[in-house]
């Protein structure tokens, strides 16, 4: 007969088993990696019929994955896959078919991938150009006809915050418009866009909404549209001026150095061509009651400041940060500091402070027509924001980027500076038509929060900068 002491003891065993068979039950998640998330078919001559691609899937986690659904807009588009669910460590195809018929120029259709592993939807894209069969038979074709393709917000009070605009497409082709990627240049305006097809005849909906928040001053920002009409990538502008709301004197002035409020930390100069001179100012105050003097060192050889020796009390007045594209020699993103000294009436140091300053030199594009832009490189983007915090538990996620033009696409700068992120992967200097990189981004410090940019400086004439935005939140 068992006494209570080995009843207690062998209950506590059975718990405990039971614990861990829950927990170890727990730790066995499927989960799915696709090392290629993007496929460039390269020309593709319509008369030679539809083309294949096998997008290779992996279970990387210790139970079985199952494909859910795989979508598509674009009726071109056809997909196979197997129903077994894909075993730990085992791999499965999925087949991706492209028809050319009745299509011509460049492409890039979104396909969307669910599985058991994740409840949001992974990210496909294959790419390419068409060449037409000019002895085919006409072909149904839809065409992409916006009411407007450039819409002025005009005057945005930040206070009021989000602002939305509808561009209304019109299918006036003779064929069904299927919209299957839109793609902003930046992470401020979030797109939306009638997913089902277009009838002949009907209006789909293509939504941005535009995020004013600390973003005064003027603003234009693209959106490319992709879809199976005549000419596959059709270019949205939208374009306003962000009011700023009223702030306190705290907020005026986030900053201080040794009791100076400043309205800016930093100088970023978004956009010069090689011999352009640009200026920023901002206001000053002493916030003291006493003189306060101001000095300047460490200048870079591009870098020249307007300021007052010396600020009486509550006195507020500009500074002037002026850079000059010729003296750094050379296009990208360059950044660099000055350092700003602040003293008492008697000489004594009350702070000190390094000011960066950064500056994106880019080609001089203002001597090109339109058709001279539209025949140029054109980079495009998998993803405008890297988010960790999205992922549970992601400590590395993957950007693509493809030049989706008509000429070679030169990088001049790829560039982040945060210490708490890596960037890694096949980085190239240039990009042939149709041909994609793709960059790694690994988190050094799994815990840390906080956001940061990547910068992408190149040559294409549409959208010379490219920003990323990169969360751990």
């Amino acid at each position: 007969m068992i006494g209570k002491p080995h009843r207690a003891l062998s209950l506590l065993v059975t718990i405990g088993c039971l614990f861990l068979w829950q927990y170890s039950a727990a730790q066995k998640e499927a989960k799915l990696f696709i090392g290629q998330t993007v496929h460039d078919f390269g020309r593709i001559d319509e008369k030679k019929g539809a083309v294949k691609h096998d997008f290779i899937l992996r279970n990387d986690g210790q139970a079985p994955l199952e494909l859910q659904r795989v979508t598509c807009a674009n009726r071109s588009v056809i997909t196979r896959w197997s129903r077994t669910p894909i075993a730990p460590g085992q791999t499965a195809r999925l087949e991706v078919t492209y028809n050319p018929a009745g299509h011509s120029g460049d492409f890039s259709i979104l396909i969307d991938v669910l599985s058991s592993a994740s409840s949001e939807a992974t990210a496909l894209v294959i790419k390419g150009s068409v060449k037409p069969n000019p002895n085919a038979p006409k072909q149904p074709m839809a065409d992409f006809s916006p009411d407007q393709w450039t819409f002025d917000f005009g005057k945005i009070k930040e206070e009021d915050g989000f602002a939305m605009h509808v561009f209304r497409i019109k299918n006036t082709g003779t064929a069904p418009l299927n919209i299957s990627h839109v793609q902003s240049s930046c992470g401020c305006a979030e797109p939306e866009w009638t997913r089902t097809p277009i009838p002949v005849g009907g209006i789909g909906d293509v939504v941005i909404t535009y995020d004013p928040t600390d973003r005064p001053g003027p603003f234009r920002k693209n959106i490319t549209v992709y879809s199976d009409a005549k000419g596959g990538r059709h270019k949205l502008t939208i374009t306003g001026e962000v009011i700023a709301k009223a702030r306190s004197q705290k907020i005026l002035f986030p900053d201080t150095i040794g009791r100076i409020g400043t309205q800016q930390r930093r100088f970023d100069f978004y956009l010069l061509r090689e011999r352009e001179i640009a200026s920023q100012e901002v206001w000053i105050e002493n916030l003291s009651d006493e003189d306060v003097r101001l000095s300047f060192s460490h200048l870079p050889a591009y870098v020249h400041v307007e300021a007052p020796k010396q600020l009486a009390p509550h006195k507020a007045e500009r500074l002037k940060v002026t850079v000059d594209a010729k003296a750094i020699h050379g296009k990208g993103r360059t950044e660099s500091h000055f350092v700003w000294k602040s003293q008492d009436a008697n000489g004594r140091e009350i702070a000190s402070r390094e000011i960066p300053v950064a500056v994106n030199v880019v080609d001089d594009f203002s001597t090109l027509s339109q058709a001279d832009k539209d025949a140029g490189p054109a980079l495009s983007l998998s993803a405008t924001v890297i988010d960790f915090s999205a992922k549970k538990g992601a400590t590395k996620q993957q950007l693509t980027i493809t030049n989706t033009g008509h000429a070679l696409l030169v990088f001049h700068s790829i560039t982040c500076d945060a210490s708490w992120v890596k960037v890694s992967g096949n980085k190239k200097k240039e990009l042939r038509p149709r041909e994609s990189m793709t960059l790694t981004f690994a988190l050094k410090d799994k815990a840390h929060k906080g956001a940061t940019d990547l910068y992408i400086v190149c040559n294409d004439p549409q959208g010379p900068v490219r920003i990323v935005r990169i969360k751990a939140e």
